[in-house]
């Protein structure tokens, strides 16, 4: 079975994370697989960025459960990577969607927690609408559902239970309870932080039958080791640089 190189956000040494430039990189690169993030705004529409918080890839600021979507579908999501990438706009789900139907791209989509006073609301019309977007989802496109939050998982998985879900570990949140938070959150992936992350480790996750994808790796070197100890993929920022590694 071939290894995984997923572009983390798409290709961002080379385009704006998250963006539709940076997914059109990953298709012109060949590479096969994409990991991206799904968020909220405060009038439930569900829109492809990374961070809480628009201020770090946009120019307008605010935790984005408190913005409308007018707001969101304003802001300019490229000019601080590069001028010719100014006037880039936040994805939405449908734009996502359509991308991997017309490229046949596998994507790892990442849900974010959601956080702010209607967190638990918001976090239900958020996998409520991911949920329905699915629906017109290519059959051909491979997809991973992760999380750092199990809850997101689970609220998840009630609608949708036959998916591939993973749970994201950070090297400090990977302790001796890791195997029980993956049969909690319905996982047969696990997601682990490339940092502290031991050939033991990844022996004991390949014991228990586990599929396993290391984020973020940009050293060639490092994904090459954790690919000879048998993880399945590697989620980097350089995918275009590491094709090779597929073989």
């Amino acid at each position: 079975m071939s290894k995984k190189i997923v572009a983390h956000r798409g290709i961002p040494t080379l385009a704006p994370e998250n963006t539709m430039a940076s997914f059109n990189t990953v298709a012109d690169c060949d590479v096969k697989w994409i990991e991206t993030d799904l968020s909220i705004t405060k009038d439930e529409q569900v829109f492809v960025i990374h961070d809480d918080k628009l201020d770090r890839t946009t120019n307008i600021s605010g935790s984005i459960e408190t913005v409308d979507s007018s707001e969101v579908k304003t802001a300019d999501a490229g000019y601080w990577f590069a001028e010719k990438f100014r006037g880039e706009k936040v994805p939405t789900l449908d734009q996502l969607i359509d991308f991997l139907n017309i490229h046949k791209i596998n994507a790892n989509i990442e849900l974010k927690g959601v956080v702010g006073d209607d967190a638990n609301y918001l976090a239900d019309k958020l996998v409520e609408k991911f949920a329905k977007a699915l629906d017109r989802l290519d059959d051909q496109v491979e997809l991973i559902i992760s999380s750092f939050n199990p809850i997101m998982l689970e609220k998840m998985y009630q609608l949708k239970p036959d998916l591939k879900y993973a749970v994201l570990f950070s090297k400090a949140t990977l302790g001796d309870d890791w195997n029980l938070v993956m049969q909690a959150c319905h996982a047969k992936i696990v997601h682990p932080d490339s940092n502290g992350l031991t050939e033991a480790k990844v022996k004991k996750m390949k014991d228990y039958g586990y599929e396993i994808n290391v984020w973020t790796v940009d050293d060639i070197n490092r994904a090459q080791e954790l690919l000879s100890w048998g993880v399945d993929g590697v989620i980097t920022n350089i995918a275009d640089r590491m094709l090779f590694l597929e073989k």
